[in-house]
């Protein structure tokens, strides 16, 4: 059983439609604009603009969504669950570390949204895509837990991982990428040592 079902389901979708159209003006070589997507996508402005309050933020998300991979290409054939959970932390960091100024300029984006609304979390919806590649890497395990023990865990994981934790990482503890690695997956295995269900 997901976490992205029924509402939070379309809104991915929602989401998703929006990114898909902003990548095709893209490629018409037009301008990348909310409402422009918006049209593409046969969505309403005043809904678009629940998701991206700013063309920029949109521009930066849809060319990294391009190449983010669903979470069966991620695991894979793998059938361990540490395998399955340790393959989607090391997608995220080398996803990030490949797209990092990209990276760096949305989350720069989400944060001056924040700081312009008196430093309030963005109420804009975001993609959130570590969860469904963490809840298809435990779904082995998923039968085995009560629903808020698996949110917790997923949640713990993605909290754990992903463009915050690598910058974090290489900015504040200023460690190269081998350790960052290192210190990624440690972590990540020490959430699993306390939350995985025991066989």
């Amino acid at each position: 059983m997901r976490l992205d079902t029924g509402r939070t389901n379309q809104k991915s979708r929602t989401r998703q439609a929006l990114l898909e159209a902003a990548r095709r003006v893209m490629e018409r070589g037009e301008p990348v604009t909310v409402l422009a997507a918006a049209n593409e996508a046969g969505i309403s402005k005043a809904t678009a603009y629940r998701y991206f309050s700013a063309s920029e933020a949109l521009v930066l998300e849809a060319a990294l969504d391009a190449k983010v991979l669903s979470p069966e290409e991620i695991v894979g054939d793998a059938q361990d669950v540490r395998e399955r959970v340790l393959r989607v932390q090391r997608y995220l960091f080398t996803l990030t570390r490949e797209s990092e100024a990209t990276f760096r300029l949305f989350l720069a984006r989400v944060l001056d949204a924040s700081v312009a609304k008196g430093g309030q979390a963005s109420r804009e919806i975001r993609g959130g895509r570590r969860l469904p590649m963490y809840e298809h890497a435990l779904a082995p395990v998923r039968s085995k837990m009560k629903r808020k023990e698996f949110e917790f865990l997923v949640f713990s994981l993605s909290a754990a991982s992903g463009m915050e934790s690598y910058l974090a990482l290489k900015d504040v503890c200023r460690v190269d990428d081998k350790m960052a690695d290192r210190i990624a997956a440690s972590t990540i295995e020490a959430i699993l040592d306390k939350l995985l269900p025991q066989a």
